[in-house]
């Protein structure tokens, strides 16, 4: 059965526990959606005009046709194309601090911190204009790079040679121990969410299978979808069975999605290296934080480990020679 949106926390903490996803209502006020909505329909037709648009999910798009053998991406087959469906707008740090503003929102970033824990990282920040005609995406888990809990006797997969199609074997369904959650997802409905528009389909209960979704073993499993007013948070636990909705309706379908990670892990986008400038400069502690600014128990530094945040303006020290 679907769940439906709750302001309750310790529902919707319930529900992310019990289910692997919870529907947090109200998390955007209508003046926020409006906001939010107008800013990334500029960037998006901006970007679609200046030749910089990523468009996907066509009926020529289906994701299979862009792996090769070793489930690795091929840049030439997004050329082949010819453009799809949806557009994707990347990096939204950098395109208007109306996204900004959305990372202190702290009801929903509690139900990630649920899930996470206290120390969290953005691994990507961004957009989905999801048009009339896309298609269905195939059920799949976020954190599918996660190397798997194997069998004693067992040999495992190499945590250097997963991919998007090669996983490693955790038991199957007898598998005793599964992962543990080290992604999670906050999709920010800028439009109602609804069967007809594609509303994201989810397994309740899949985070809890200790394994991936197999496009045969479970061609016939049932999910249900995440239908709810705009304004609406979807928050999920990383684990769980998901896919986007095919949208067939007459109307675009607008969300921010922001993916989290444990700060242990490599995020999707490369916010230290990709961040504008003047968007460092006017960030407060939380959001260099989130954004892997922050060092981590020595990890991510880049001089003295002791150091609390890097600077990318500061000059690294290079080679030194005595001066007497």
């Amino acid at each position: 059965m679907a769940l439906t949106p709750t302001a309750d926390h310790d529902r919707a903490r319930q529900d992310l526990d019990d289910h692997g996803y919870c529907l947090l209502a109200n998390a955007l006020s209508k003046q926020q959606i409006a906001q939010l909505k107008q800013r990334l329909i500029e960037q998006a037709q901006a970007e679609k005009s200046a030749g910089h648009a990523f468009e996907d999910g066509g009926p020529s798009q289906q994701w299979g046709t862009f792996l090769d053998e070793q489930g690795r991406v091929r840049p030439e087959a997004f050329k082949e194309s010819n453009g799809g469906v949806n557009q994707r707008v990347w990096m939204l740090p950098n395109k208007g601090q109306v996204f900004l503003d959305l990372l202190d929102n702290q009801r929903p970033l509690d139900l990630v911190h649920h899930v996470l824990g206290d120390e969290i990282l953005i691994s990507s920040f961004t957009a989905n204009i999801a048009k009339p005609g896309g298609v269905e995406m195939p059920l799949h888990t976020d954190q599918w790079w996660l190397p798997q809990p194997t069998r004693r006797d067992a040999r495992d997969l190499p945590a250097g040679s997963i991919t998007r199609s090669r996983f490693g074997d955790p038991g199957g369904e007898n598998a005793t121990h599964i992962a543990p959650a080290v992604v999670s997802n906050i999709i920010f409905m800028l439009d109602d969410f609804t069967a007809e528009n594609g509303a994201t389909h989810v397994v309740p209960g899949s985070h809890r299978k200790g394994r991936h979704p197999d496009a045969e073993v479970d061609a016939d499993v049932e999910s249900v979808q995440a239908c709810a007013p705009a304004g609406t948070a979807l928050i999920t636990d990383g684990r769980v069975w998901h896919g986007t909705g095919a949208n067939m309706s007459t109307h675009p379908r607008h969300a921010v999605l922001i993916t989290f990670c444990g700060p242990q892990f490599r995020p999707q986008e490369n916010f230290v290296a990709g961040t504008r400038k003047e968007v460092v400069a006017s960030a407060s502690p939380k959001v260099l934080a989130l954004l892997g600014f922050k060092v981590w128990w020595g990890y991510g530094r880049t001089e003295h480990p002791t150091d609390e945040f890097i600077n990318p303006a500061t000059e690294p020290v290079g080679i030194l020679k005595p001066t007497s």
